[in-house]
C-alpha cells in the first residue's frame, strides 16, 4: 500500500508541476508574439518641410495616394523656417525633412546620425524692388536672406559672377520667406532671396526677379533622414522613393496647374500660384547628391562658421537603393 501510495503521489506531483508551469508558457507565448508585433509594426516616416516648391513632389504623392500604393505611412509637417524645421529634428517630431545642405551641415552638427538620402529639385531666385534694374543696381542696398539656410550661398556665387562681393551689399537676416517678401512690398528691405512659390508671390505683387536659378537637383535641396530609418524600416524607404518618383512623373507629364491647391498650401497667393502654372518646371527623380556640390557646400559652412569640421559626402550620406547614383 505505501508503495501505491508514493506513485500516487509522485503521479500526483508531476500534473501539479504541469498546471503551475501553464501561466509561465502562456507569458513567454505572449511576450514573443508582443516582439514579433513590434518588429513588424508599421512605422510611420514623418518629414518635416519648409516652404518651397522642393517639397512639391511629396505632396502630390500624398494626395495621389501613392505612399498607400507603395505601402509606406508618410505624414508631411510644414515648418516656416529651417530653425522651426530643425527644432522639430532635434525633438523627434520628424524623421525625414527636405531641407538644403547648408542648413543639413547644422542639422548633422547636432544629429549625428542624420544622412542625406537624395537630392531633389529645386531653386533660388533674387528678387528686388522694381526700381532697381539689375544686381549692380543693388550695391549698398539692404537684401533680406537667411544667413543659416542656402540663401546666402546663392546670393555670394551669384555676385560673384557679377563681380561683387557680399560686403558690397547689406544683409537683413530674415528666417521667414513670407517675412521677406512682405518686407519687400513694404520696402523694408531692398531685395530679397527666395525660393517659389515666394519668387512669383514677389513678381505678382510688382516685385522685379533679378535672377533665379533654373530648376535642378543640383541646387542643393536635398531629402534627409533618421538612422532609425535606414537601419530598421529600409523598405519603407525605399518605398517612400517609390511614391516620389510617381509624384515627379505627374508633376512632368502635367505641369503644375493641377497642383494649385498645393502650392496655395505651400505659401503661394493665389494670383502667385496662376503665375507658376505657366513654368516649365522639370522635376528629376531621386538621385544621389554629388561629391563636387557637397565639398563647396561643406566648405562654405565652415567658413562662416556655421560648422567647426568638416565631414565627407561618404560618411554623410546613406545610399538607398531606389535612389540613383
Amino acid at each position: 500500500m505505501t508503495r501505491v501510495m508514493k506513485k500516487l503521489g509522485l503521479i500526483f506531483a508531476a500534473v501539479l508541476l504541469l498546471v503551475s508551469s501553464l501561466p509561465l508558457l502562456n507569458t513567454q507565448s505572449a511576450k514573443a508574439a508582443d516582439s514579433t508585433t513590434d518588429a513588424s509594426a508599421n512605422t510611420t516616416i514623418t518629414i518635416g518641410t519648409t516652404q518651397s516648391v522642393a517639397s512639391l513632389p511629396l505632396y502630390v504623392a500624398q494626395g495621389s495616394k501613392y505612399f498607400e500604393t507603395h505601402n509606406v505611412t508618410v505624414a508631411l509637417k510644414q515648418y516656416k523656417t529651417t530653425s522651426a524645421l530643425n527644432d522639430a529634428i532635434k525633438a523627434g517630431t520628424v524623421n525625414a525633412a527636405v531641407t538644403d545642405l547648408v542648413n543639413f551641415t547644422t542639422i548633422q552638427k547636432n544629429n549625428k546620425s542624420w544622412k542625406i538620402a537624395s537630392a531633389v529639385t529645386g531653386y533660388n531666385g533674387l528678387v528686388a524692388n522694381k526700381k532697381f534694374k539689375n544686381i549692380h543696381d543693388l550695391k549698398g542696398k539692404t537684401i533680406a536672406i537667411n544667413k543659416k539656410d542656402g540663401t546666402r550661398l546663392y546670393l555670394k556665387n551669384l555676385l560673384k559672377k557679377n563681380h561683387m562681393k557680399l560686403s558690397d551689399v547689406k544683409l537683413k537676416n530674415v528666417a521667414d520667406q513670407s517675412t521677406r517678401t512682405k518686407n519687400l512690398k513694404s520696402k523694408k528691405v531692398d531685395a530679397a532671396v527666395v525660393a517659389d512659390p515666394f519668387i512669383s508671390n514677389a513678381k505678382k505683387s510688382g516685385a522685379k526677379v533679378i535672377n533665379k536659378q533654373n530648376a535642378s537637383n543640383k541646387n542643393g535641396d536635398i531629402i534627409a533622414v533618421s538612422s532609425d530609418l535606414t537601419t530598421k524600416k529600409v523598405t519603407d524607404v525605399n518605398n517612400l522613393f517609390n511614391g516620389f518618383d510617381d509624384a515627379v512623373k505627374d508633376l512632368n507629364k502635367m505641369g503644375l496647374t493641377p497642383s494649385d491647391t498645393l502650392l496655395l498650401q505651400l505659401g503661394a497667393t493665389r494670383k502667385g500660384a496662376v503665375a507658376m502654372n505657366d513654368l516649365d518646371l522639370k522635376f528629376a527623380k531621386a538621385k544621389r547628391v554629388k561629391i563636387a556640390d557637397y565639398d563647396k557646400t561643406v566648405n562654405y559652412a565652415k567658413s562662416y562658421k556655421l560648422i567647426k569640421s568638416k565631414q565627407s559626402l561618404s560618411h554623410s550620406q546613406v545610399k538607398i537603393d531606389k535612389v540613383a547614383k
